[in-house]
């Protein structure tokens, strides 16, 4: 297609939109912004026109408030789609947590205003005086709908939260909400392009605008399921409907490995197992394979065969390609969802159990980000302290004005010898608000230290006062099996079951850590990418127990030879990559020579067969200015790894400049 899309929207969402957009890689979308004005929108389109790209054939204008003072676009506008949301914040969150924080009563905010708050806030017409009282009057606390897409967000919730003299919250939301939002409607612009370009060149269109119009009825289904199952299966009823095949098979794929694939017939099943591209034609010539993915992940691949009209493969296969992306990111919604409804389940019901036992055992717990200043205490601690919970807004001069006097200097040095990374445990007294003094028993760590040096402390208060004598009766319940299965789930859940190295999410998730830290405070980040050299040689010749073993051996060598702070990731099949933080271009190129001379010398041992030697090809890449993210850091480095194959393997390439 020749087109393209601008998406034109406020300014408070700038930040989800160009960073959904980034992370599709959608090269025929633009993203403009105009200044966020709830209340006063624009009121012509002149306004809104030098926003606007020469080169945009379609405009959608994404927002609520914002687009009622608009009349129809003048006639020398490109097509213009307005994309009205129920409420602004639907562009980041759906219905259901937006529909619950403003029944709270919290007044809810994106990382786009947070990070401009004190202009936001004069723009209004308020002071840090004024401020308080109208908030105030609408709002009984803050809500932050967190994209992730602001580093400091935290931080400025805090100073806008003190400002205001409100109690925060923060639901972190990420972007996958807006992906699929936006993926639907480009997708939908897409095929609306597509729609027009065959109108232009064949007159005869009939059956491609039947197709398109099915595809975008399943599509708007797609985007509002969250179960996998039925995502799957309003995949399959698409491809059916579209093609007509008289074989239809969809092979899921977790972790890189495929899921029930003793359905497939034999011929099938060798060309999946082969499939190396996008798509590919099926033996018989009347039907493809086609790849469904997301970030570098195979989620799946859809089977058509035997069309009911070959003669239109071509077309089907061009309409098949354009759907794919919004296939990917379902399937990827259904399982993120699935992910965070247990997470939250198991959170709820630590939380509950976790508040149960401190208000048996009268025990309060604390938490504080020295780096930040952000301070947070349990429901009992307050209790300890005199005060109802969430009275007053925790900080560490909250914390030092209720410590009696005479006691502050030894629990502040305390306090001090935790930053450096010491426990404490000691008692001290507190005043209670009417004035009256408890004694309470306090103990204290530091969780761990940033690159700044500047630890997160942990730590418990509980009332030692003498009471009146009390007859107390309690149970106690042996949990050892429960927690044995809870630590083995944590760890399948970050772990390769093969190898026992990270898998793709865990390594990703350090990826972008490290990206965020390096942002952040500077200093190194290096990857690398590997894989064994004729690995599908070694496959076919000793069989896949042998690939397998030789996997275990390369990760096996891998952490023998790194530091203990350096990741190793299986991100897919023989797909290996290695995180090094605080690793310049250079000495990555050392570390990576070292690993390859380590896989060289090392075998696997196959009694009664003789050993088998293996050869590694590694790509070098260092995190750069342009590197917008872990993708762009990793496409680089399989790159390297590619160039590292086509001289003849067994060496080390780096993409980065080595001084």
């Amino acid at each position: 297609m020749t087109g393209k899309l601008c998406l034109l929207c406020c300014g408070n969402f700038l930040p989800e939109i160009e960073a959904a957009v980034a992370a599709e890689g959608w090269g025929d979308v633009s993203v403009a912004a105009f200044p966020a004005r709830c209340g006063h929108p624009p009121t012509n389109w002149d306004e809104l026109r030098p926003l606007v790209p020469a080169d945009c054939t379609a405009v959608a204008v994404l927002g609520r408030a914002c687009l009622h003072g608009l009349e129809a676009p003048p006639n020398d506008w490109p097509p213009v789609r307005r994309r009205l949301q129920e409420n602004c914040f639907h562009l980041v969150a759906g219905a259901t947590p937006v529909a619950e924080a403003i029944g709270r009563g919290a007044y809810l905010i994106t990382p786009g205003w947070l990070r401009d708050w004190r202009r936001k806030v004069a723009e209004m017409g308020f002071d840090a005086t004024t401020a308080p009282d109208f908030f105030h009057g609408f709002a009984r606390s803050l809500e932050l709908l967190d994209t992730g897409v602001v580093p400091d967000a935290d931080r400025l919730l805090v100073e806008l939260a003190a400002t205001l003299d409100l109690p925060a919250g923060r639901t972190a939301v990420g972007i996958d909400y807006t992906r699929l939002l936006l993926g639907r409607w480009v997708a939908e612009w897409r095929l609306e392009e597509a729609h027009r370009e065959a109108r232009e060149r064949d007159r005869d269109h009939s059956r491609a605008v039947a197709d398109l119009t099915a595809a975008m009825d399943v599509l708007g289904q797609l985007a509002q399921l969250k179960d996998e199952a039925e995502t799957v299966a309003a995949i399959e009823d698409l491809f059916r409907m579209l093609f007509a095949p008289q074989d239809l098979f969809l092979v899921r794929f977790a972790e890189g490995t495929a899921q029930a694939i003793d359905a497939l017939p034999q011929a099938l099943a060798a060309q999946l197992a082969a499939l190396k591209e996008d798509w590919a034609w099926t033996a018989s010539g009347s039907g493809f394979l086609l790849r469904i993915g997301r970030s570098r992940e195979l989620l799946a691949v859809v089977i058509v065969d035997r069309l009911a009209f070959p003669e239109f493969r071509e077309r089907y296969l061009n309409l098949a390609l354009s759907v794919a992306d919004v296939c990917g990111l379902a399937i990827e919604n259904a399982r993120s969802f699935h992910r965070l409804k247990e997470t939250e389940a198991a959170l709820r019901k630590s939380e509950f159990s976790l508040k149960i036992a401190q208000a048996i055992a009268h025990l309060g717990h604390w938490e504080w980000d020295v780096a930040s200043g952000d301070m947070r205490w349990s429901d009992e601690t307050y209790r300890i302290l005199g005060y109802e919970p969430h009275a007053l807004a925790p900080s560490d001069d909250t914390f030092f004005l209720v410590i009696h006097p005479d006691d502050r200097e030894m629990v502040g040095e305390h306090i001090r010898q935790a930053r450096q990374g010491h426990s404490f445990d000691l008692e001290y007294r507190v005043v209670l608000p009417g004035g009256s003094v408890r004694v309470v028993h306090g103990m204290g760590t530091a969780l761990r230290a940033d690159v700044a040096g500047q630890p997160r402390l942990i730590g418990t208060i509980q009332d030692l006062t003498a009471h009146a004598p009390l007859e107390l009766l309690g149970v106690i319940q042996d949990i050892t099996d429960r927690k044995e299965l809870e630590w083995r789930l944590a760890r399948e859940a970050s772990t390769d079951p093969l190898t026992g190295c990270a898998n793709r999410r865990r390594f990703l998730e350090l990826a972008r850590q490290e990206i965020v830290r390096v942002r952040r405070y500077g200093g190194s980040l290096s990857v690398l990418a590997l894989d064994l050299d004729h690995f599908k040689k070694v496959n076919d010749r000793h069989g896949h127990h042998v690939g397998d073993l030789a996997l275990q051996m390369l990760v096996q060598v891998c952490h023998a030879t790194l530091r203990e702070e350096d990741t190793v990731g299986r991100l897919g099949g023989e797909e290996f990559a290695i995180l090094l933080p605080q690793t310049p271009a250079e000495r990555a190129v050392e570390v990576a020579e070292r690993v390859r001379r380590a896989v060289e010398a090392a075998r696997v041992d196959l009694e009664p067969d003789p050993s088998v030697r293996f050869t590694t090809s590694v790509g070098v890449a260092s995190l750069e200015a342009a590197d917008k993210d872990i993708d762009a850091l990793l496409g680089r480095a399989d790159r390297a790894l590619y160039q590292a194959k086509e001289s003849g393997r067994n060496r080390v390439v780096s993409d980065t400049p080595v001084s």
